[in-house]
């Protein structure tokens, strides 16, 4: 039996975007991007196992997986706002109206700086996910629990293998950091929570700067063209619920008795 889903399409063809200058196409391309990417790696975030089984070793494998999911999520958020940021200040372009609508963008951005979380995100972008640094390692070291795990676990398919005590060092390490003054552990998983809420909070607006831009630049441009709603027919597989199939956490070549 099939799958089915709803989509809404609104056709738009390279031909349409000839009115627009280079800059204003590379804005659109890049907000479409940014929030396709964002609506992409959420929807991978909250496929990932995140049940715990009481097993030290699929644990870590479970953490492993959802801790990538969420860093890099969040990073790709930090990359557009920063891309943003610099066009709003005219680096980069000359364009005007460019320039009015990633203002527009980053003011809607601003007011999330000031929520909870927003330190958090920006430390581990720079430190733990989009770039790899020696001296943030030698930093966290200090800020790494006594029972930090240093195992190794290996698995004939590179795949399944994984190497806990980097995760130690380059997230929880730097995670400690950033909540140095938090004693309970409450405190430090409510911190991860404010976190995981910014990230959200985040890729709203980066869904909302692709609507104020694709609307200006393009929709405003077009009044006449119609939405038109599509029905995809699909294997059961390609569609799941929240609670229901997960991302596995180990890959087989192919099935086994």
């Amino acid at each position: 039996m099939k799958a089915i889903e709803k989509i809404i399409e609104l056709p738009i063809y390279l031909k349409d975007l000839e009115a627009l200058s280079v800059d204003e196409k590379a804005l659109f391309a890049l907000a479409s991007y940014a929030a396709s990417e964002s609506n992409s790696i959420s929807r991978l975030y909250l496929f990932s196992t995140h049940k715990t089984t009481g097993d030290e070793i699929v644990d870590s494998a479970i953490s492993l997986q959802i801790m990538v999911m969420l860093r890099y999520w969040s990073a790709k958020l930090f990359e557009f706002y920063e891309t943003i940021s610099d066009l709003a200040i005219s680096k980069g372009t000359k364009n005007e109206n460019v320039i009015r609508l990633a203002k527009e963008s980053f003011d809607a951005f601003s007011g999330m700086k000031e929520q909870p979380g927003y330190e958090v995100a920006r430390a581990i972008r720079h430190e733990a996910t989009n770039h790899y640094s020696f001296k943030a390692a030698k930093k966290n070291l200090a800020h790494i629990p006594d029972n930090a795990n240093c195992k190794f676990y290996l698995h004939e398919q590179d795949g399944n293998s994984w190497y806990p005590f980097g995760e130690e060092v380059m997230f929880v390490g730097r995670f400690n950091r950033a909540g140095a003054s938090l004693n309970p552990r409450e405190e430090k998983n409510q911190l991860l929570k404010e976190w995981l809420d910014w990230n959200l909070a985040a890729t709203k607006w980066a869904n909302k700067a692709y609507e104020l831009i694709a609307t200006s630049l393009v929709l405003d441009r077009l009044p006449d063209r119609t939405a038109r709603q599509k029905l995809l027919w699909l294997d059961p597989e390609l569609v799941g619920e929240v609670n229901g199939s997960k991302t596995p956490i180990f890959l087989r070549s192919e099935a086994t008795e």
